[in-house]
């Protein structure tokens, strides 16, 4: 009945015609309707729907249509308003860059295979935008100018990143930004750390490049891109960090845009870095380098600043919190018994808090963060009687954590 439908008003007579119909109008509709967001981003979902809902035999037919070749080749604003950055749009209309980048990617990917060229002539509109940022930056410069096109820019490579589920993709992306147009975006960060609207699109754009999906981050063993990346993860974390906590005391109608929401992000990055399994954790202390500890050190200091209300009363920030903490339990104890007492009850009491979350993510990390903490206590106290000399250095770190439990009962009683 479709088919008949359009066949009668509009002469499609076979699935190829529909295609391109559908596309001739996205591509009409993303060109001439750029200050309209409805019709935008309803436009964008369309096309975001065509990009991962059809067969791939579908999208073999798709990548073929000439508004889709358009689009591959001219993915700039004088072709489409809407990825403008003047002073006409708002920043809230950038949001809809991400989802944009997204779709085109997905259907670059469909026929890219390892065409390193292909990938560049791509991204070459976001290769000359970051080139004239970084100009800017060394001149005195003007600041919102710089500050749109930051935006803009992490919004559009938030959107590449989510759509390169592959290793071959991945590694063009990861060669093509690091390390010149990331110190770009660090340096974002240490400027406008008070502007979530800029801080924000940054934090994300990284939170997703640490996403090890499909194993798309396992890189060769003889590359070091694993731990490039989680060194620029950590300044990042790290410059944020010391920053918001400079703000000092916020409002309560301020403190989750200008603080917690920031925070949420970079412990959600922490996350997907250490529970990633592409970084060997221990190659940093055997060679000196502090990155792990410096972040480690960030992500107390930031959770230190935060009330354990605050801590359950915000989701985000509370469901990035908890599956964190339980990553660090699981793998990292070490660091978690040299804490300091006072951080250690800060931790223990928000599990103990959190247990009683009605949220799932919540709960469920709280008591695999709980079973992890018990069990290393459970295995030191085991080896006690063992008087070997091996033994007796290997629990070194179980003496400090059993010496708090004993110093403080009332932590594990409670709960």
């Amino acid at each position: 009945q479709v088919y008949a439908r359009m066949s009668e008003v509009l002469g499609i007579t076979d699935d190829n015609h529909v295609l391109e119909t559908f596309m001739t109008k996205i591509v009409t509709n993303l060109k001439y309707r750029g200050r309209c967001e409805p019709v935008i981003s309803r436009t964008l979902q369309f096309l975001n729907d065509l990009s991962v809902g059809y067969p791939f035999y579908l999208l073999k037919k798709l990548v073929k249509i000439e508004a889709v070749k358009f689009m591959l080749q001219n993915h700039t604003s004088k072709h489409f308003p809407f990825l403008g950055v003047s002073d006409n749009y708002s920043l809230s209309d950038l949001r809809c860059r991400t989802v944009f980048y997204t779709c085109l990617t997905r259907l670059l990917m469909v026929d890219l295979g390892e065409d390193e060229d292909e990938f560049e002539n791509f991204m070459l509109p976001l290769t000359v935008a970051f080139e004239s940022v970084t100009q800017v930056f060394n001149s005195s410069f003007e600041q919102e100018e710089a500050k749109r096109m930051l935006i803009g820019l992490a919004r559009d490579l938030r959107g590449i990143a989510f759509a390169l589920n592959t290793k071959t993709s991945y590694t063009m992306l990861f060669d093509w930004i690091y390390p010149a147009y990331i110190s770009v975006l660090q340096r974002a960060i240490e400027l406008w750390y008070r502007e979530p609207a800029c801080t924000t699109p940054v934090l994300k754009m990284m939170a997703e490049f640490m996403q090890n999906r499909s194993q798309r981050l396992n890189f060769d063993v003889s590359s070091p891109n694993g731990i490039l990346l989680f060194r620029e993860a950590s300044k990042m974390i790290c410059t944020y960090g010391n920053q918001i906590l400079s703000l000092g005391t916020l409002s309560k109608d301020q403190v989750y845009p200008l603080k917690l929401k920031g925070i949420s992000i970079c412990y959600s990055a922490l996350k997907s870095a250490l529970c990633g399994n592409y970084v060997s954790f221990g190659v940093f202390k055997l060679y000196g380098d502090n990155h792990f500890d410096n972040v480690l050190q960030a992500f107390v200091k930031m959770l230190l600043s935060v009330s354990h209300s605050d801590l359950l009363q915000y989701r985000k920030l509370s469901q990035s919190y908890y599956p964190l903490l339980e990553c660090l339990t699981q793998d990292h104890m070490s660091f978690i018994t040299s804490l300091e007492p006072h951080v250690l009850i800060y931790i223990l009491t928000s599990i103990s808090e959190g247990l009683t979350a009605v949220d799932t993510i919540i709960s469920s990390s709280c008591c695999a963060s709980l079973d992890y903490i018990v069990s290393y206590l459970f295995k030191h106290l085991a080896k006690e009687g063992k008087k070997t000399l091996r033994c007796r250095e290997i629990s070194q770190d179980g003496q400090r954590l059993l010496h708090f439990m004993q110093q403080n009962p009332e932590v594990l009683q409670q709960v």
